[in-house]
């Protein structure tokens, strides 16, 4: 159940994660990167989203990656072109040398097994049509298409639960990059929300993320404490556009803390 939260409260819980990543109730492992990582098992962080972005301040954030994901994403788009003529390089390392990534979230959202069947549509004229259903389910897990994806999707479920005319959102995830990946996943996640409600006319409200494995990098420690010995600071609002995203006002954050990514 959800209490009351603050402005602060979301990082509170990323953090908490993350110190759990770090402490003996981690499982280190040999992972699939060669980096090895340390992993605690179904973690979860719960959002009021309101009007304040649910957005790492104790570090910087760029939001232009998280805007150019959103319009990848909803718009099926497999190619990193788009993330390209953005100056973003999140994708860089596993696209092929025509800038292809295969079957991955977007195209499972658009155009599910390459068979037409547009799930966000499907979803937002449930939404409209029968409010009440418990069927508003978007899946971007294809095992059919896997072995073609150059990543399997790291979340994977989604499902919209409308709340006396609020929208809630619950996400699945399978494995979740504390450090560089679940900040920018979490925004991703809270304007699908907003672009879903723009379509239904319903307001973004409570966003609960649920990562099963939860994990820090070895190679992203020095970087992982240097940002936890920061100060929180208070989220910023911000105005949603379903053809730009978020435009965070008065984002006040830390300094840029990079850290390796684990391929």
């Amino acid at each position: 159940m959800f209490s009351t939260i603050t402005n602060t409260d979301y990082e509170i819980q990323y953090r908490d994660i993350i110190q759990s990543c770090l402490s003996d109730e981690a499982v280190y492992r040999e992972d699939r990167t060669g980096v090895g990582c340390y992993s605690v098992f179904n973690k979860q962080i719960n959002i009021e989203v309101g009007n304040k972005f649910p957005v790492i301040t104790g570090r910087k954030m760029f939001p232009k990656v998280f805007n150019t994901e959103m319009l990848w994403f909803l718009n099926g788009e497999t190619n990193i072109q788009r993330f390209k003529d953005a100056g973003v390089k999140i994708w860089d390392a596993w696209a092929d040398e025509d800038g292809e990534l295969g079957p991955v979230y977007g195209h499972q959202l658009r155009n599910f097994s390459g068979r037409g069947y547009d799930q966000l549509e499907s979803v937002i004229d449930s939404l409209k049509n029968d409010p009440d259903s418990r069927r508003h389910v978007i899946s971007l897990w294809n095992p059919v298409q896997l072995e073609y994806m150059a990543l399997p999707p790291c979340y994977l479920y989604f499902q919209f639960f409308v709340e006396n005319g609020k929208l809630n959102m619950f996400v699945v995830q399978r494995s979740g990059d504390m450090y560089l990946g679940v900040p920018y996943d979490i925004a991703l996640f809270t304007l699908i929300m907003n672009y879903i409600g723009e379509k239904t006319g319903l307001l973004p409200n409570r966003l609960s993320v649920n990562i099963v494995d939860a994990h820090v990098y070895k190679n992203q420690l020095e970087a992982v404490n240097k940002y936890l010995d920061t100060n929180i600071l208070s989220r910023p609002s911000y105005r949603f556009c379903t053809e730009r995203g978020a435009r965070l006002i008065d984002y006040q954050c830390g300094p840029h803390i990079p850290a390796p990514v684990a391929v």
